[in-house]
């Protein structure tokens, strides 16, 4: 990944509770006692993006140093967590993240929980070392479905720019940083968050249009007078235009 060397370590977890054999469950996915690798905040990013593409009736619960547990609840778009995300660690230390089972006693007796989308903004911007999340593909290119709510956000105005831009047009992430005159790093953390949020459309190029464009470029006609020059691009091109129209 770019010269990064990770080293993955298990997460320490309690004995999972014992399953009652009669009770319902998704096919293929135990929800008890599963962990995920503990390295930072993207073993919480995947962990989350499971339950979101598999729903269940599971919570995500992250344990760390220094902290009490966070619980998340994907199904409602809710978690608790007594530290406030002012104070979000942004590389925390010794974390556990473990995807448990509902129990409806609990569950009953817990007071309503805060609105997710912050808590994911901020899991998304600080995991996978500013590297692409791991079921994203480089050559998408995406799109925003609905603007964030950038005032419950903390945000730069680099990140503001490059919204724009994803809210305006489908880009590819290396576009979208090259548009905006952002770090590649940072463009892709914006997609993590916002992917993460469930913010996100995405576009896959078209197989039989990248071979015609390679076949055309191979067998380009030999008669000058058939070749047609393609129209000059002004003030730099797409990505200058685009910012004009947008302000930035």
């Amino acid at each position: 990944m770019h010269g990064h060397e990770m080293t993955f370590e298990p997460a320490r977890t309690a004995p999972a509770a014992p399953q009652d054999p009669h009770a319902g469950s998704a096919p293929g996915l135990e929800t008890t006692g599963i962990t995920v690798p503990s390295f930072g905040w993207t073993g919480v990013a995947i962990a989350l993006h499971r339950l979101q593409q598999q729903p269940t009736a599971s919570i995500v619960v992250v344990r760390q140093a220094d902290h009490l547990p966070l619980v998340v609840d994907v199904e409602t778009n809710s978690y608790w967590w007594d530290t406030p995300l002012t104070a979000f660690p942004a590389e925390p230390v010794d974390i556990d993240v473990v995807v448990e089972a509902k129990d409806p006693a609990v569950e009953a007796s817990r007071a309503p929980g805060t609105d997710l989308d912050a808590l994911l903004w901020l899991i998304g911007n600080n995991s996978f070392l500013g590297e692409l999340a791991w079921w994203l593909q480089r050559d998408d290119r995406y799109k925003l479905v609905r603007w964030p709510n950038f005032t419950m956000l903390a945000h730069t105005p680099e990140q503001m720019r490059m919204t724009a831009m994803l809210g305006y047009t489908f880009l590819p992430v290396s576009e979208l940083a090259n548009a905006s005159e952002s770090d590649p790093s940072e463009a892709r953390r914006l997609v993590n968050a916002f992917s993460l949020m469930r913010l996100l459309r995405a576009e896959s190029p078209e197989p039989a249009a990248v071979a015609a464009t390679a076949v055309g470029s191979a067998t380009a006609p030999s008669d000058p007078a058939a070749v047609r020059v393609a129209p000059q691009p002004r003030r730099g091109g797409l990505f200058s235009r685009l910012r004009d129209r947008l302000g930035l």
